[in-house]
């Protein structure tokens, strides 16, 4: 896990000195590996005592097991891959249509056009691409969805949300914790929604009433193996594919 998690997943725990501290260490990685703890303390203006204590909240026995950790995150390897990027694009695309057809996108299509309201949130900016490409699309068919631009708006309106109404999560990890609670609330109330996420087991997905999955193989950009890039083709076309069998289901009178 990287360091950001570490913190992440313990910031209740940390005052704000220690957030100055563990943002300093964030900055200065690779020249904590070679620090001593008291190294570390002098630099970061603490004492030795309040190093080890912060490592010991990230999970870690100590500042030795800490050095370690981080000169093993320092050691990661990008795997190559013998295939170029646009025979994994080709794969990518070949398996997100497989995914497609053994999907049965009838229910789905008929909860979108029997819902009073649709509801469309994308978590990230990648995502959030595809949220527009969905409502462009449905628009032409005279069914309007509802873009939510953050997860601010999200909590502004989620207690509005009835069984009549569709959700529809756009979500990379589908693992965001922000959006966690959500999920449940929906589930108590029996309000139906929809998962888009990449063909993997996450909460979202094992949570939501449909799902669509599309297939994504990350690209090695670069040597740092800590910087993710995510690209959304395949997301792109199941968002084209679900409106073209609404499209289809609609003329041939099955919804």
């Amino acid at each position: 896990m990287k360091l950001e998690q570490l913190i992440n997943n313990c910031k209740e725990g940390f005052s704000p000195v220690d957030m100055d501290i563990l943002s300093y260490i964030l900055q200065n990685k690779n020249a904590i590996i070679k620090m001593s703890v008291r190294d570390l303390a002098k630099e970061a203006h603490t004492s030795n005592a309040t190093i080890i204590r912060i490592m010991k909240k990230l999970g870690f026995s100590g500042y030795a097991e800490f050095k370690y950790y981080l000169k093993q995150q320092q050691e990661i390897k990008i795997p190559k891959t013998s295939k170029n990027n646009l025979s994994l694009l080709a794969k990518d695309i070949e398996e997100t249509l497989s995914l497609i057809r053994q999907t049965d996108m009838k229910p789905l299509c008929q909860a979108i056009f029997l819902a009073k309201r649709i509801f469309i949130y994308g978590t990230d900016w990648g995502e959030r691409k595809a949220v527009e490409d969905f409502v462009r699309n449905f628009m032409a068919y005279q069914v309007f969805a509802t873009a939510i631009p953050s997860i601010t708006e999200l909590n502004w309106i989620i207690d509005t949300f009835t069984e009549e109404d569709l959700i529809i999560f756009i979500s990379f990890s589908g693992e965001n914790k922000e959006l966690a609670p959500k999920i449940t609330k929906l589930k108590l109330k029996n309000i139906p929604f929809c998962s888009i996420t990449p063909l993997s087991k996450n909460y979202l997905a094992s949570s939501a009433t449909y799902n669509l999955y599309y297939q994504f193989t990350p690209l090695n950009i670069d040597r740092d193996p800590h910087n993710e890039y995510n690209f959304f083709s395949t997301l792109h076309i199941v968002i084209e594919a679900l409106f073209r069998f609404y499209v289809d289901s609609y003329k041939n009178g099955v919804l």
